[in-house]
């Protein structure tokens, strides 16, 4: 019965946090590691027809990036990488400077929230809910973490001196 219970709040609260220690620019360039398989075509199309690209967009996020920058865009002008990529850096800035104003650090977790659970879904890091969506936010950040850490031990291990003996 307590395993039940341990495993149930794992999967309802996450059991560890992304490290934090990622800009945004590097943050976005990764989304495709756990979006799509490798080498998947930048016609990919997912979540039954409606994720689109390597960044798998929704139209809904195609919109906020049209509300926050004043674009134009359209939902399969995502199925181009490079301007999936500005779609994830606009809409993830927009969102990163009101977790800034309500005095919080923004971090890997919460841009995974956010790119997995919508604008609002920020606020589920500091406050888990007891429901499906937290439950699926939290899968979604077990997926990607381990993709964030190795590029940043990565990133770490290039910066380092090598030791003489």
């Amino acid at each position: 019965m307590l395993i039940k219970l341990i495993l149930a709040s794992l999967l309802l609260f996450g059991c560890c946090q992304a490290d934090t220690s990622i800009t945004l620019k590097d943050f976005v360039k990764l989304i495709p590691q756990w979006e799509v398989y490798p080498d998947s075509p930048h016609t990919i199309v997912g979540d039954n027809g409606a994720a689109y690209g390597h960044y798998q967009i929704h139209k809904v996020m195609v919109d906020d990036y049209n509300r926050i920058t004043g674009s134009k865009a359209i939902h399969t002008d995502a199925f181009d990488p490079v301007v999936g990529e500005r779609i994830a850096y606009a809409v993830l800035s927009h969102y990163a400077k009101h977790i800034q104003a309500s005095g919080i650090t923004p971090t890997a977790d919460h841009m995974l929230f956010i790119w997995n659970g919508g604008g609002g879904a920020w606020k589920r890091v500091e406050n888990p809910q007891a429901d499906q969506k937290q439950i699926n936010l939290n899968t979604y950040r077990s997926r990607a973490t381990p993709i964030i850490n190795n590029y940043i031990n990565g990133k770490e291990k290039r910066r380092k001196p090598t030791e003489r003996t």
